[in-house]
């Protein structure tokens, strides 16, 4: 896109990241998570580790909007997801907070570890690069980009966005 600086070159990627992000921080502060019964759980086979470790974190899940059961075995049913992560699929979007939650340490603060589970979650469920928007997606994206801090770069640090100035674009 254009900017009264220049071109801006902007990864769709990282700019969705960090607009779901801000977004799911937002709700989390403002109490759980929305969630979106499903109207037949689904199951989700994990190893024992997985499967322990979804359990044992069963109230800090369904304060994410994520509401799990045992089903036998290693298999727990997702009755529930976050309405905002409406895209991605209730089965991937467990393993991906299972995963954030067996990389944190037994001994990270709590704030700290729903902040690595919100990143990975809004990293599963934003857009991928090679993903084709609609001009009207694009618009949607670049207006709620404007709505949200640091949208200049994702919850991982990475740049959103590159400025190309007018000097740098005539000296190229």
């Amino acid at each position: 896109t254009e900017s009264e600086d220049g071109v801006v070159v902007i990864d769709q990627h990282a700019l969705h990241e960090r607009i779901l992000y801000e977004q799911l921080r937002q709700k989390v502060a403002e109490g759980p998570l929305p969630s979106q019964q499903l109207l037949i759980p689904e199951p989700v086979d994990l190893t024992p580790v997985e499967a322990n470790l979804a359990l044992e974190a069963r109230n800090l899940l369904a304060e994410l909007g994520i509401n799990v059961e045992p089903f036998g075995g290693n298999t727990v049913l997702v009755h529930s997801y976050p309405a905002i992560l409406g895209q991605v699929a209730p089965g991937e979007l467990l393993r991906v907070v299972i995963a954030a939650l067996s990389d944190s340490p037994r001994d990270v603060d709590r704030t700290m570890l729903v902040d690595q589970i919100l990143h990975s979650m809004a990293c599963k469920a934003a857009v991928k690069a090679g993903d084709q928007l609609s001009p009207e997606e694009i618009a949607a994206l670049l207006e709620q980009s404007r709505q949200v801090q640091h949208s200049h770069h994702c919850p991982h640090g990475r740049p959103a966005m590159l400025v190309f100035t007018r000097e740098e674009l005539d000296r190229y």
